[in-house]
């Protein structure tokens, strides 16, 4: 064979496996143009046999190393050398007949073949694109979870207290509003017993992002189905179980800064527990716009329309209907805070109306749940079933203002201030229901001056605040005020003092301290001691 000849195949060859493994590379080829090029080389390989360039076993080699059948020996041709791969030598259909075989030789089958090289390119792209994958959507890698998992947010808290109520020797008898109504019979409130309880309060709420727009959100709360403002269970039941409530369940839209919530939700107002206890959580609808004023300043605006009880046989449900204005400067661990809102509030249906003799019509006016001192009057037409109704109407005006300030070593002084005036109370109506003059006590306000940590999220973070209320009979609906403040209610003056301590990340103690007294109703002095151990997640 001329060096010619020989390097004229040579090239022949190297071009025919360099196009061979191009590709075949995973990232350009397809398994078609594979086989064409298989094809292509095959034809090639077996001319330069036939012509004699290339010995039989040589181009056999080269086939088998690129996955490609063997060239056939001619018609007639000796068996192949020892040295050529076994398959190689595999008898022709004219060698079958020579020797006499009676089946007829099996057709060729063609089993695609991936050279070892290509086969871990192919693996090696496979597994960096599923670690790219895996890394954009958050599923695999030390503690990665799926991205719909990640669209869920888990929050919540476990509160063990310890509460005293002590009760002054002269008290005067109190009704109960709620139990007299619920009995039809005249029921006294503990106003001389003095109470030790411990108390759990256990809260778990779970809020889903569906997009960028929509969300919505459930909450599991120990407490009362009687009672809206306490989440507490009071244990001692004989070690019976907790009542677990539904306590939010709400669906949230949002673009831009407007924001709409409905179902059950979180109070929407910005206020103190003046007028609304910590724990209470609204049902209805609400509205909120919250533009950008300046780049430290935002504005917010609150409208909502919050039913209170659904009245079946009846036209006039009982509703709470607000809106509420004020901005926000942002506080910073150098700079001042502050917030102010103004607000209307405006119950519909929920005075009393005194039913006509002999008839029930107008009994569902009276209030499923209260607490004390609102001015009530009977309003039920059988006297020996008495039902107690409050006398005035109530549409509030409310101003809250909070003053954040930075002090020594990081620690903050807040200083929050909140003012009610009730313009429904009209003095000459409310009168001639109650049947003897009531003075107008409408007015309603509470100041109170934190220092130390905002929040308590580690060990050691502390705070302490000092507080006094002074909330006259008919200033606020008293169902929603708080319940710890002389028990709930109006017609209460007095101070708080409170102290918590960081025991560990979300982990704190407290100790507070409340003592309040009638202003203008018969003679009712509580002071209530409170100690905490809380845990949040």
């Amino acid at each position: 064979m001329s060096r010619h000849r020989l390097n004229f195949a040579s090239h022949h060859i190297a071009a025919a496996l360099a196009v061979t493994t191009c590709i075949a590379s995973p990232a350009v080829a397809q398994e078609s143009e594979v086989d064409k090029v298989r094809a292509t080389m095959s034809k090639l390989i077996s001319q330069l046999v036939s012509q004699g360039v290339l010995a039989r076993e040589a181009g056999n080699a080269l086939l088998s190393e690129a996955g490609v059948a063997p060239v056939a020996p001619p018609s007639g041709a000796a068996a192949a050398s020892p040295a050529a791969p076994a398959w190689a030598a595999a008898p022709t259909p004219a060698s079958n007949a020579a020797k006499g075989a009676t089946q007829p030789a099996p057709a060729t089958v063609r089993v695609p073949y991936i050279p070892e090289f290509v086969r871990k390119e192919l693996k090696d792209e496979i597994r960096l694109e599923l670690a790219a994958q895996a890394f954009r959507e958050g599923w695999t890698g030390p503690g990665s979870i799926p991205g719909w998992v990640r669209k869920l947010q888990w929050d919540g808290d476990l509160r063990f207290r310890t509460q005293l109520d002590r009760f002054a020797n002269g008290n005067a008898p109190q009704i109960s509003i709620t139990d007299t109504n619920r009995t039809r019979a005249l029921a006294l409130a503990n106003t001389a017993e003095d109470r030790e309880r411990f108390r759990f309060r256990a809260r778990l709420g779970l809020a889903a992002k569906i997009d960028e727009n929509w969300s919505g959100g459930v909450r599991l709360t120990t407490g009362s189905a009687t009672d809206p403002l306490s989440s507490n269970q009071t244990l001692g039941t004989y070690n019976n179980r907790y009542t677990v409530l539904i306590d939010r369940a709400y669906i949230r839209y949002r673009l831009g800064d407007y924001s709409a919530v409905a179902g059950r939700m979180a109070n929407p107002w910005f206020g103190t527990d003046l007028m609304w206890a910590n724990d209470l959580s609204f049902d209805g609808v609400a509205l909120q716009w919250t533009p950008k004023i300046t780049s430290d300043i935002s504005g917010f605006v609150t409208l909502a329309a919050l039913p209170i009880q659904e009245v079946e046989l009846a036209s006039a449900d009982k509703w709470l209907f607000g809106g509420q204005i004020g901005a926000t400067l942002a506080p910073s661990p150098r700079t001042m805070g502050a917030k102010l809102g103004l607000a209307y509030f405006h119950y519909a249906n929920l005075r009393g109306k005194t039913s006509p003799t002999g008839s029930t019509v107008n009994e569902f006016t009276a209030p499923a749940f209260a607490q004390k001192g609102n001015t009530y009057y009977n309003i039920s037409s059988d006297l020996a079933r008495p039902l107690l109704g409050l006398a005035s109407d109530y549409q509030l005006l409310n101003l809250t203002g909070q003053v954040d300030l930075p002090s020594i070593a990081g620690k903050r002084v807040i200083v929050t201030g909140d003012y009610v005036h009730n313009f429904g109370f009209e003095r000459a109506a409310v009168s001639q229901r109650v049947g003897t003059n009531v003075d107008p006590q409408v007015n309603a306000y509470h100041l109170r001056v934190a220092f130390g940590d905002a929040e308590l999220k580690a060990m050691h973070d502390w705070q302490v605040f000092a507080g006094y209320k002074r909330v006259e009979r008919d200033a606020l609906l008293d169902a929603f005020t708080d319940s710890d403040f002389r028990l709930g209610g109006t017609d209460a003056r007095g101070y708080i003092l409170s102290g918590s301590y960081g025991l560990g990340k979300n982990t704190s103690a407290a100790v507070r301290y409340f003592s309040g007294d009638s202003i203008s109703g018969a003679p009712l002095s509580i002071d209530v001691f409170q100690f905490d151990l809380n845990i949040k997640f």
